[in-house]
């Protein structure tokens, strides 16, 4: 009988804007456990005046950066996760906690550089202190994800999009790195008061990294944002061995681990596909099939 084909999930996160709220950061917690998450990638986790009760948990702990910045963006991690993860400090320097950056290593797996962003705008500035992280070390890593929430607006990663604002530093990253984009065509942002499409929670990757990625519309958080829900799949494992003696076929020249990776790499280019043409159609270009 054929074994399991299927690529492991290396390392799962869930992704989200609590929108400052304390209920929902509550929320997307016991989502977390419910759905054995590794990482729980946090932007506004609570405001400045809000009564924080959350400050810890029993299943995770709190990657918070700067104590003394308001928090802009948080890393929970599952306590039980295998993953062997540091903080990348220097990546972010000078942020003020609009940019952490972390390495994962995940059992079996290579290191993966994660990168948790809110780039918005600091009004008491009038800067996006998300711009200011050492973008240029950071894509030069191997692998990386990038997890971002952003009040930015474009056809190039949202087809619906009906008009571009705050979107040049996102582009050119996307571009210049050749970031592949995993959102579909669904809105990350919705509410009674959105009265157009919004794709403002990305998930970008290089082109080496595979991901599993959902939107959980069905998920309640208590916020407008949708819950993101994505995992870095790992080499599908090559098929059991099958006897001729069993089946009465002649498969001396079958190769099951060549098998296995031919399968893997169909799925993987259904996968994609599927989202490189939602990217295509967004910056107006025509899909290469």
């Amino acid at each position: 009988m054929a074994g399991n084909t299927e690529p492991p999930v290396l390392l799962k996160a869930l992704q989200h804007n609590c929108a400052q709220g304390g209920q929902t950061m509550e929320a997307i917690m016991k989502s977390a456990v419910k759905r054995e998450a590794d990482l729980v990638l946090i932007q506004e986790p609570w405001g400045e005046k809000v009564k924080d009760s959350t400050r810890s948990h029993p299943s995770f702990t709190f990657i918070k950066g700067e104590e003394s910045a308001v928090p802009k963006c948080w890393i929970a991690v599952n306590r039980t996760s295998g993953c062997w993860i540091t903080e990348l400090k220097n990546l972010a320097k000078g942020c003020r906690n609009y940019v952490q950056v972390i390495e994962v290593v995940p059992p079996g797996g290579d290191a993966i550089i994660i990168a948790n962003v809110y780039d918005q705008e600091d009004r008491t500035k009038k800067s996006r202190p998300a711009q200011d992280a050492a973008w240029g070390e950071i894509v030069k890593l191997r692998s990386m994800i990038i997890s971002r929430d952003m009040n930015a607006h474009s056809k190039m990663w949202n087809p619906k999009a009906t008009y571009s604002r705050n979107h040049t530093f996102g582009e050119c990253l996307i571009e210049e790195e050749d970031l592949f984009v995993w959102n579909m065509e669904e809105a990350t942002r919705k509410g009674p008061e959105a009265m157009n499409h919004f794709i403002i929670g990305l998930t970008l990757s290089s082109p080496n990294i595979e991901l599993d990625w959902r939107l959980l519309d069905e998920e309640a958080a208590g916020s407008d944002h949708e819950v993101l829900l994505w995992g870095v799949l790992g080499t599908p494992p090559p098929r059991a061995d099958t006897s001729a003696e069993t089946t009465g076929w002649d498969i001396s020249g079958w190769d099951p681990t060549g098998e296995s990776e031919e399968e893997g790499k169909r799925k993987s280019e259904e996968r994609r596909a599927k989202a490189r043409e939602c990217y295509l159609v967004g910056a107006r270009r025509t899909p290469i099939l």
